[in-house]
């Protein structure tokens, strides 16, 4: 059974999601704008399941990897090479299969398939960054034997860790390969969403490592009472979490002021923890799934069994049938109660809410300079934070239509009366 809930309390929501699929093996990734859900199931499968109208169609059969684009494009490798992408509702297989399974796979921008392959077999300490599109013969550069691999999120630099520092690649060759030097061994390798930054752990020392993309060197650092093994940041590049090399939990990091808050218990899946995209910090907590408020660590939502399950977390709004299901709940107001707009109420579309004034400040001055409304609400309370917003917007519809453009999580926002 498919469920929705509500973020950031973790309430169900009245209406189920239409379609029954069968047993999975992982989420792949949601397109918004198709409304399209894609899944992996324990036979191989990749199945889109279509939210307005609970139809689910298989894409491809025989799948040994499955990724999602920037630009939402689905891309899979069968056991035999091939490659099937769907964009948009278009389903499209490859005319020519890869030379390998790729050891990762990375969505590019313009529909292009950035992978790291096994290159000669008479060279096994040689890997090879292959970068393809459908109609364009394969670009491959040699590199060392990777580590861990690490992509921007438009795919236009791959950072591999050595032994001794990370090697940095253009995958279309505009620039020649950057080395930058450790002191440590590097082990988890995350960019931030702009791709400027890029976030290292040490194998031996604690701490992360900063590196900025353009200078190519190190910059900073961040504090952690151990190693990290495993690293992961919200697509605002507020929140960072990391895996401990022992035990089960996460660190929370504060980016902005480069700041541990806290540690909070966990088991690590590949959905779990995550920060959602309305920044709750949701982690699997024996078999409860528990909603935290990163800033202060503070329970905010649970469901119960909810561990077992997989989750994806999206700020996809329905268009039709589910669109009163969906639509936001004012504070203090019951569940399945909704904020339809009143006849002159202002609705904003809200970027993000953080307790960081300065932080929330930066955010609103990059997005006016883009040339877009945005400015911040001051907190309504103790326990609200500074909501950067663009509007405000006469009706709903108006500022759905600004939010889908924008190409990042938005939310709408009524201030209460």
């Amino acid at each position: 059974m498919i469920r929705a809930y509500r973020l950031p309390t973790l309430v169900e929501l009245p209406a189920a999601i239409r379609g029954r699929l069968p047993p999975l093996a992982r989420s792949v990734g949601l397109d918004p704008e198709s409304e399209l859900l894609f899944v992996t199931t324990e036979k191989d499968e990749v199945l889109s399941l279509d939210l307005e109208t609970g139809r689910v169609d298989t894409v491809a059969t025989g799948v040994v990897l499955a990724a999602l684009g920037p630009d939402e494009t689905l891309f899979t490798v069968d056991g035999k090479h091939r490659l099937t992408t769907m964009a948009r509702r278009v389903r499209l297989v490859w005319p020519q299969p890869l030379a390998a399974v790729p050891r990762e796979l990375f969505g590019a921008a313009d529909q292009r398939l950035v992978a790291v392959m096994a290159g000669d077999p008479a060279r096994p300490s040689v890997m090879r960054l292959v970068t393809v599109a459908a109609d364009q013969p394969p670009a491959a550069r040699p590199i060392p034997l990777a580590g861990d691999v690490a992509a921007t999120r438009w795919g236009d630099l791959v950072a591999v860790a050595g032994d001794s520092g990370v090697l940095l690649i253009d995958p279309l060759a505009r620039r020649e390969p950057a080395f930058i030097a450790l002191a440590d061994h590097p082990r988890a390798i995350a960019f931030s969403p702009s791709g400027h930054r890029m976030y290292v752990g040490r194998r031996t020392g604690a701490g992360l490592a900063v590196i900025d993309r353009y200078e190519r060197e190190e910059i900073d650092g961040v504090a952690l009472p151990t190693p990290a093994s495993t690293l992961r940041l919200d697509t605002f590049g507020r929140w960072l979490l990391a895996r401990p090399s022992i035990g089960d939990s996460v660190w929370v990091v504060d980016l902005p002021v480069k700041t541990l808050v806290g540690s909070v218990a966990t088991s690590w899946n590949a959905d779990l923890p995550t920060i959602t995209p309305d920044g709750a910090l949701v982690v699997g907590q024996g078999s409860d799934v528990v909603a935290y408020r990163p800033d202060s660590l503070k329970e905010i939502g649970r469901v119960t069994g909810g561990n077992g399950d997989l989750w994806i977390f999206t700020a996809w709004r329905p268009r039709g049938a589910y669109r009163g299901a969906f639509a936001d709940v004012q504070p203090g107001a019951p569940a399945g109660a909704t904020d339809s707009a009143t006849p002159g109420g202002p609705l904003y579309v809200q970027l993000s809410t953080s307790q960081n004034e300065a932080w929330s400040g930066e955010m609103a001055q990059q997005l006016s300079r883009a040339g877009l409304p945005a400015r911040i609400l001051q907190p309504k309370g103790p326990d609200d934070g500074y909501r950067v917003v663009l509007g405000p917007y006469p009706t709903r519809d108006q500022a759905e239509a600004i939010g889908r453009k924008l190409g990042r999580p938005f939310w709408i926002y009524q201030p209460p009366p």
